[in-house]
Formats: structure tokens, sequence, C-alpha cells
């Protein structure tokens, strides 16, 4: 994380041990009573610390998942150890999002490039585009796909339910004020 935001180590721990405090108060926080945010009319219910506690551990997963898939994507020399790798992930997603940039699009890559200098700048980009690939543009396929599936089997269902209902006969009498006035 040093090479990334060029402060001390002491100083990255102290951010890391403060981050957690704050995140572990919050739970406290929201777990003894519901909490809601905001004024008069406007607000908004926080979750509750069973639903934080399950917030945060998919969080990790997922940041754990994807430093494991960066890690997998980095060229073979210099070694990198996973642990490392994965800080300098995490740090490198955390000053993404904080950039409000589309994806982090442009901050990740550079975080990444100088955080790891040892490795050569062609060979990182092409594990970056291939990362991007996976993690971003592969999934979104997936998503087009399966929701244009569905759309066109709702579409299709839904003509053939008209269409069957059009050529169903009417059983039954007719409603009232449709029968023969003669009887």
């Amino acid at each position: 994380a040093t090479a990334v935001d060029q402060l001390p180590p002491l100083v990255n721990r102290l951010i890391g041990v403060t981050a957690l405090i704050g995140l572990f108060g919050y739970m406290y926080w929201v777990s003894a009573a519901p909490r809601k945010i905001g004024r008069s009319s406007w607000f908004v219910t926080l979750p509750a610390g069973k639903s934080t506690v399950i917030q945060v551990g998919i969080g990790i997963l997922d940041l754990t998942l994807c430093a494991a898939a960066m890690y997998m994507l980095m060229p073979a020399s210099p070694y990198i150890d996973p642990v490392s790798l994965a800080v300098i992930f995490i740090t490198a997603t955390l000053l993404g999002f904080a950039s409000h940039a589309p994806g982090g699009l442009g901050v990740f890559d550079a975080a990444l490039l100088i955080a790891l200098p040892q490795f050569d700048k062609e060979e990182m980009v092409g594990a970056l585009l291939l990362f991007r690939l996976f993690y971003y543009i592969v999934p979104f396929a997936i998503a087009l796909t399966i929701l244009g599936s569905r759309e066109l089997w709702l579409s299709t269902l839904r003509r053939r339910l008209r269409r069957e209902a059009a050529e169903e006969p009417v059983h039954g009498r007719l409603p009232t004020g449709l029968e023969s006035r003669d009887s």
C-alpha cells in the first residue's frame, strides 16, 4: 500500500486500524437498535446488525475473489505473494471508488502500475485488460444474454396466450342484456 499512497507503513496501519474500529463501531451501533437517518419524512432505514454482517462478508468475499483473479492473471515473474497483491489490489480498488470514475477506469489501473513497478508495463497492461474483460465485459454479456432470452421467451409466451384466448370459443350464457327478446 505504501507504493500506491506514498505514506509510511505506520500511517497505513493506523488508517487500517481506524477503518476497522469504525466498521466494528458501526456494526455495533446498528445491531443495538433499528436505526434511521434523515430528516422528518425523508429518511433511510439502515440494515440491521445481521444484514450488515452479511453485506460486509459478501464484500470481503468479492474483493478476495477479485484479487485472486488478478493474481491468476499476473505475469509469472517476478514473483509476488498473493497477500501483497491483495493489499495492493484492494488499495487500488478503493482509490478507484474514491475517484468516482466509472469502474475506477484509469485510477485503478494506474495505481496497480505504480504499486508494481517490478513488472513489465506491457505485461501488466495485458493482465489489466484481461481482468477488465473477465470482470466487467463477460458478466455484462452473460447478463444481456439471459435478460434477452427471458424477454424473448416472455414475448413468445404472451403472443401464444393471446392467440389461444382469441381462438377459444365462448362457453356458457351471454352477458346480461344480450339475450334474445323473443322469449
